[in-house]
């Protein structure tokens, strides 16, 4: 491989520039990516203290209004085992959406004083699931002894108006025996609940209780917090890194509790009970792996990459204080591009404008390297009008450079000596030796291929006086739409001879099925002649009428002519023979016309009618022709229908009247026939036929061969 001066020159110093630029770039992007790295593994360290402190603040805060409603309770215990004193216990949790029921329960009575914080958008609550009012925000629940049974009665409540009940009943429900009473009863402060669902609505979260005693020790009752894991879900949406940040909380034994979408997603945070056989269904791919990843490595930084591959991911998992009776481990993903998006971003600026400042350099450089090459090429540009033998001008080459100029002196020389050369020996083999060209052969190969031979019908009558820019375009365009069903079905085409065209199969590649490729090529281009005469822009060719003839046999294939032109092509009887087939279409009326040898190669394949058995003028051997009228596939299409078959019928029967010499019934029958038949050029043949038999019969060897005498 040769490169000219001035390339390599330039290549070689954009190669040195590029190398060292990358150097430079690789050491900025990748000294900045570890710090944006360092960076992001602080701001999870953050985040993950932040939640700590978060979540401690949401029971400091639910311990607070427990310890609150109990000193309420101890102080005015008449005013809290009523309704108003309900709405003193309310006033305790109201505006966070996360406290679901604040309620108080007697020791000795078991009586249960309950408000119910409704959630938004609730249109029913309570065992008869009744319709919620508009404007009602809680429920308040008392559950008391009535005439030697418990009943429980239900009241809507909102601000400034009286509460109004709407269901009342008896119940078993005893709040002495609840889990969150048991432990509060056995501890000392604050008790909190593991994670369960609330049995009214089925949402997750925990009970924070606190017992009441009286000035003697003695049990007054249980205050007690309904908290739902909302709070939760908002500290981990608030500890999310980026647009593109995720959190994630698993239990000590590594499974999963909740995670989160992104903020971009907008998804809310899935959570799971305690329930050891409870598992989330996780259908997110980065929580997936991160989790995946963790439990095999035990890290608490690293990188991963989800299945789809799309982004790279960092990953910070490590336990955090206890909280909810659990000690839950703490996971927080984002994509690496989050923090090193930017340097991405900075590093591909850099890098085009170092790209532009090199391209300036590297035009710098070929435009010097040019200069300096320049006499190169005009001594390169006259050795290559040497090797086309063109001796005309003297090459002027001024340089200091000692070799450009002894090489400039040799062409010089060699000029002058091929000059003289030329005298002697003819121009063109002087030029084929000094440019050493490869020249094709003259030769071929002998193989059986189908030839087909077309031609347009009154072409020369209807184009006489055309002007040649009307009558170019159109027989293109006729030429064009033929040339491309032939091509389709395999065929080449090899040459156009005014307005014929000779196209040939199985040259000059091999074609197993030549012959029933052809006759698909040849009903084809009938049907894109159709096409044709059906559009309404005008042309002189119109309506176009074409008649084909194909025969299957062996030619000569390959280079014909001279040293300085050739032309692929076939050679042989069977050419003329396709020829003479095409021109016969105009005596019988018919469009396809195929020899006998093509018939027996396609006669499964397609419907053929036998016309005649005919001589074509200029050869000496009879043959049977035959009429392709469709292909066998298309029996449920348009080309065969019904009426073509009885057609065909009818005709065989009037032929073999004929083939047999019964020239008065042939004639009845082909006058009979003449009626429903398409083609009525090639039944007025066979009658003029038969009457010129019977005035004047054949002789008993009659072989029944019609011969030509002229194409």
């Amino acid at each position: 491989m040769k490169i000219r001066l001035q390339i390599g020159v330039a290549t070689v110093f954009t190669l040195l520039t590029l190398i060292v630029t990358a150097i430079l770039v690789a050491f900025l992007y990748f000294g900045n990516k570890q710090l944006a790295l360092r960076t992001a593994q602080d701001r999870m360290g953050m985040a993950r203290a932040q939640s700590v402190e978060d979540m401690l603040a949401v029971i400091r805060g639910a311990g607070d209004v427990v310890s609150s409603a109990s000193v309420f309770l101890l102080e005015f215990p008449e005013q809290a085992t009523s309704l108003a004193g309900l709405d003193v216990l309310y006033s305790q949790m109201q505006g966070n959406d996360h406290y679901y029921g604040l309620y108080f329960a007697e020791e000795k009575s078991g009586d249960f004083f309950q408000n119910i914080n409704l959630p938004k958008g609730w249109e029913t609550f309570g065992p008869d699931t009744s319709p919620v009012p508009a404007g009602v925000d809680r429920v308040k629940r008392i559950i008391s002894e009535q005439e030697q049974k418990r009943v429980e009665t239900y009241y809507w409540a909102q601000t400034g108006e009286p509460a109004e009940p709407f269901f009342s009943g008896s119940t078993e429900y005893d709040p002495r025996t609840r889990p969150w009473y048991l432990g509060a009863k056995e501890q000392t402060g604050i008790y909190i609940t593991p994670l369960y669902r609330f049995e009214s609505t089925g949402r997750l979260g925990v009970t924070v209780a606190k017992r009441v005693l009286n000035l003697n020790g003695e049990l007054v009752g249980v205050v007690a917090l309904d908290m739902t894991i909302s709070a939760l879900s908002q500290i981990l949406d608030d500890i999310r890194i980026g647009d593109h940040g995720r959190a994630f909380m698993l239990n000590h034994e590594g499974h999963l509790l909740s995670y989160t979408g992104t903020r971009f997603e907008g998804e809310a945070a899935h959570f799971v009970s305690t329930d050891p056989n409870e598992r989330i269904e996780i259908d997110n791919e980065v929580i997936d792996s991160a989790i995946t990843e963790w439990r095999a490595s035990q890290k608490a930084f690293f990188h991963f990459v989800p299945p789809s591959g799309k982004y790279k991911h960092i990953a910070s998992v490590a336990p955090i204080p206890q909280i909810f009776d659990v000690q839950p481990i703490l996971g927080l993903t984002v994509p690496e591009d989050e923090f090193v998006g930017a340097i991405k971003a900075t590093t591909i600026r850099a890098l085009q404008v170092g790209g532009f400042a090199l391209v300036l350099a590297v035009a710098f450089t070929f435009v010097v390297a040019r200069l300096l090459s320049n006499n190169l090429t005009r001594v390169a540009t006259e050795a290559r009008r040497m090797s086309n033998f063109d001796l005309s001008d003297d090459l002027e080459v001024k340089s200091t450079i000692k070799e450009v100029a002894d090489l400039q002196a040799a062409i010089t020389s060699m000029k002058a000596g091929l000059s003289s050369f030329g005298a002697y020996v003819p121009k063109e083999l002087v030029r084929s030796i000094v440019s050493k060209a490869q020249r094709i052969t003259v030769g071929g190969d002998t193989r059986d291929v189908t030839l087909m031979f077309s031609d347009l019908q009154a072409f020369t009558s209807q184009t006489e006086g055309l002007e040649p820019e009307v009558l170019m375009p159109a027989l293109s365009e006729y030429f064009e739409a033929m040339e491309k069903e032939i091509s389709c079905n395999s065929g080449t085409v090899d040459k156009y001879i005014g307005d014929a065209i000779m196209a040939l199969w199985n040259a000059p590649l091999d074609d197993p099925e030549h012959a029933i490729n052809a006759c698909k090529a040849a009903l084809a281009c009938l049907e894109a002649e159709a096409r044709l005469n059906s559009e309404k822009d005008a042309s002189p060719l119109r309506p176009l009428y074409t008649r084909f003839g194909l025969h299957t046999g062996r030619v000569v294939v390959g280079n014909v002519g001279s040293r300085s032109r050739l032309q692929y092509t076939a050679l042989g009887s069977a050419v003329n023979f396709a020829s003479r087939l095409e021109g016969l279409n105009k005596v019988y009326g018919t469009r396809i016309l195929v020899s006998e040898a093509l018939f027996l190669l396609v006669s499964d394949s397609f419907y053929l009618r036998e016309i005649d058995v005919v001589a074509p003028a200029g050869t000496t051997s009879p043959t049977r022709i035959y009429e392709l009228m469709g292909g066998k596939s298309d029996v449920g299409e348009s080309r065969i229908k019904e009426n073509v078959f009885r057609e065909h019928e009818s005709w065989q029967a009037c032929y073999a009247l004929y083939r047999s010499r019964n020239w008065s019934e042939s004639l009845n029958a082909f006058q009979a026939h003449r009626s429903i038949a398409r083609n009525k050029l090639l039944i007025d043949t066979f009658i003029t036929r038969c009457n010129r038999f019977i005035a004047d019969p054949p002789s008993a060897d009659w072989d029944g061969v019609y011969r030509f005498a002229r194409k």
